[in-house]
């Protein structure tokens, strides 16, 4: 088989190109990464209509508190207390086992990690008033919740 017309593409082309992939993806850039801003109910139905809800063990539900505190050197640690939990990362995009899983990091509403144990370090806060929340979320991704109501904390604090 043989290519009557062959194409060929001057290298000022490609150039022209990729800068314009370039300017267009920093255009585009803040609009696709732009945190969710809603509210905590808000942003937990927008987790779930991606990963859906699990209902938790009902006769040992599990509880999460949270605890922030300014990092002696730079950003904030972010401390999880998750009791009847089991953070278990092997068992991640894995089958569902009851009050296993990961917690997802969300800060003014944008998720920003997810977590596989009780320790965080969050760089890069924003000035001013801000708010972190942390879900317990089933291997599968899925909200954890108990009788419908997702299973969350959240704390706000101030950065200078």
């Amino acid at each position: 088989m043989s290519f009557r017309n062959p194409v060929s593409v001057r290298p000022s082309t490609i150039l022209y190109v990729a800068l314009f992939s370039a300017m267009i993806g920093v255009v585009a850039a803040p609009v696709v990464n732009q945190p969710f801003g809603g509210t905590q109910p808000d942003m937990q139905a927008h987790h779930a209509t991606l990963h859906g809800k699990v209902e938790a063990d009902p006769d040992n539900p599990p509880k999460v508190a949270l605890r922030v505190e300014a990092d002696a050197l730079s950003g904030w640690n972010v401390y999880v207390d998750a009791q009847n939990f089991t953070f278990a990362p092997q068992n991640v995009n894995q089958a569902n086992i009851a009050n296993e899983g990961h917690a997802h990091l969300y800060l003014n509403g944008a998720k920003v990690a997810r977590l596989y144990g009780p320790a965080f370090h969050l760089s890069n806060v924003p000035k001013g008033h801000n708010v972190v929340t942390v879900s317990l979320n089933a291997n599968d991704h899925s909200d954890l919740t108990v009788l419908g109501e997702p299973i969350f904390a959240q704390v706000a604090f101030e950065q200078e």
